[in-house]
């Protein structure tokens, strides 16, 4: 999708950051100077602590006097502690708070509910990794803001404070400081540009690291890795990626090195410098013992506190990168239509209205090659059509822009009339009952998987009745916990694999239960032998009655039962009819299918031998 992409500012996303913040807790504001105060107070009376305790002795020379100028500082020092630690503690539950209840939240729904080709394309799945960084549990973008940006505020003010000071000294402390500072920071700058620029070869080499780590521990795998004896093939993708990912840490850590450098050289020549103004003020007069170890602490404070800036500053636009990358995953626009989209008519929840494919071409990639190239069809209510035809043809895709998943390069799909584009989306998958190719479950139980809802909310009835009908209850009633049963065992060490066919009847459970007007599938039997595969075909038959459907394969057991057949090759529509009309023109179906049914043959001959 080409758009110019927005840029978000610095002070932008404080303003984002805090906003937020004060939504969830409008307290935090006082949480906000708390910490500049008591940060900017705690390091100033470290600072005049020894310079204090040193003028109580030599001018007044009295133990009582410095008993109670060190019961002041102690009483002092221990607010500012007590003040910095509590503030610290509430302010990181409610930076947490934050963080999870609206930033993480505002993700996972983005995520969710976005246009599907803006978060399958590679790209817009590194945009929602980065994104996802932004909000990790340690040391993430929305962290990084929140604590750095009050630290910056009172380093500032810090910063100013012994400047004043400094220059009752000397001006030259001041100006060797500010070289440094400077230097120090063009570095930083460098290093930190640097990481930015690797950040995303860093995410390819950590996403591969955490594949290969999935791969190596999942059941499914292991009978392969063993059989095949690829551990050592495992163990050398591993250490391919950590050499990359040392190599990419040493040129980081070089950079980082010479900000090190840069930062003792300078310390060196402000300490040379600053000690011997220093000395002399007090050997001349100029400077008394107190002032001179107050000198010494405002030289070494003020080094500190734009060492400090530097620290903070770098974290800051760390954590300011990554917000930028999760505003852009945020803000990423959608053209498919909810809300604002036209609504469903109660009629099309009763009867499927008629789908045109209108002269529709896509592609994936601007420049890239055409998959499907002037398609035109319709099917229309109530209607079965088998679209069948080799792997690659198009089929999938197909099924995507019919689900409203993809756009179309060119040409239009009409429902009912209306573009698919002008629809609420939302409303318009409720209407769609699909089975995918890959078949994904997910850790809950056989009942919740069924109805797509928690098992509060779930027809417990219902979803009995739909066991019933695809031929899965007998094998569900078997097991002790029955349809509350989870599958995998992710979160329930007590859950279950399903076999192949238990998963295709599972599939088709689900189906029933939503009872949609529209049954699309698209090549869900794929992993079955064809008598099988037929059976299932028979199956979603029987299911199908009354309601609208599009049968997608590679193989032709479902189309015997269709009103119409489309076969399509090399993204075009090449043949369409009956499959009565297809055998009597003995073209390209006719031939797969005589190739395809010496299978089905083969397969009841074997079957009577067996009987």
């Amino acid at each position: 999708m080409n758009r110019k992409e927005k840029k978000y500012s610095l002070f932008g996303n404080v303003r984002y950051m805090y906003k937020t913040l004060y939504e969830v807790k409008p307290a935090m504001r006082l949480g906000v100077y708390g910490t500049v105060f008591f940060n900017l107070a705690g390091q100033m009376l470290g600072t005049i602590t020894l310079a204090a305790v040193v003028a109580s002795i030599t001018e007044k020379g009295r133990m009582g006097h410095y008993l109670m100028v060190m019961a002041v500082v102690l009483g002092v020092f221990l607010l500012c502690r007590f003040g910095t630690e509590y503030i610290k503690t509430w302010s990181e539950y409610y930076y947490q708070t934050a963080q999870n209840r609206e930033f993480l939240m505002r993700l996972v729904k983005k995520s969710l509910h976005a246009d599907y080709d803006n978060v399958e394309s590679p790209a817009q799945q590194r945009l929602l990794t980065r994104a996802t960084h932004a909000v990790n549990m340690y040391r993430d973008g929305v962290n990084l803001m929140y604590i750095n940006y009050p630290l910056i505020v009172s380093t500032i003010l810090g910063i100013l404070l012994y400047s004043l000071t400094i220059s009752f000294f000397d001006w030259r402390i001041m100006a060797i400081i500010v070289v440094m500072s400077i230097v120090s920071s063009l570095l930083e700058a460098r290093s930190r540009k640097f990481r930015a620029k690797s950040m995303d070869e860093q995410f390819r080499i950590w996403g591969r690291f955490f594949y290969l780590k999935q791969q190596t521990i999942s059941v499914e795998n292991g009978k392969d890795i063993r059989i095949y004896n690829m551990a050592d093939w495992f163990r050398a993708g591993f250490d391919r990626l950590e050499a990359r990912n040392r190599a990419l840490g040493g040129k980081q850590c070089r950079r980082k090195y010479a900000v090190s450098v840069s930062d003792s050289l300078f310390a060196a020549a402000r300490d040379l410098l600053a000690y011997g103004i220093l000395v002399t003020g007090v050997l001349d007069g100029t400077f008394s013992i107190a002032e001179f170890t107050l000198g010494l602490g405002v030289v070494a404070g003020l080094a500190h506190w734009f060492g400090m800036l530097r620290y903070h500053i770098s974290y800051l636009l760390e954590g300011n990168q990554m917000i930028c990358e999760y505003r852009k995953m945020l803000d990423y626009p959608d053209k498919f239509l909810r809300e604002e989209g036209v609504s469903i008519p109660s009629q099309w929840y009763r009867q499927f209205p008629e789908i045109t494919f209108r002269n529709v071409s896509f592609r994936y990639e601007a420049e890239g090659e055409d998959i499907l190239k002037n398609v035109s069809f319709s099917i229309r209510p109530g209607e079965k059509i088998a679209l069948v035809g080799h792997n690659g043809a198009g089929k999938t895709t197909l099924v995507k822009l019919l689900c409203g998943f993809y756009h179309p390069t060119e040409g239009e799909i009409l429902i009912g009339g209306h573009s698919i584009e002008t629809l609420n989306l939302d409303q318009y998958h409720e209407l769609l009952a699909v089975i995918f190719q890959d078949i994904n479950t997910l850790p809950v139980s056989i009942a919740s998987s069924i109805s797509g809802r928690v098992e509060a909310e779930t027809d417990m009835e219902r979803v009995r009745e739909c066991l019933h009908h695809a031929g899965l209850w007998k094998e569900v009633q078997a097991l002790e916990r029955k349809e509350l049963t989870s599958l995998t065992q992710s979160f329930d060490p007590d859950g279950i694999q399903l076999s192949g066919g238990m998963m295709q009847k599972l599939m088709l459970a689900r189906c029933l239960y939503k009872d949609a007007p529209m049954l699309v599938l698209d090549e869900p039997t794929a992993a079955l032998d064809p008598i099988a595969e037929n059976n299932m075909y028979e199956e979603y038959k029987t299911a199908t009655r009354g309601k609208s459907a599009l049968f997608i394969s590679h193989r032709l057991a479902s189309t015997k039962f269709c009103d119409k057949i489309l076969y399509l090759e090399n993204g075009r529509i090449v043949e369409t009819g009956t499959h009565d009309e297809l055998l009597k023109k003995k073209g390209k179906y006719a031939e797969v299918f005589a190739v395809q049914s010496q299978y089905y043959k083969e397969g009841e001959a074997e079957n009577h031998e067996e009987e």
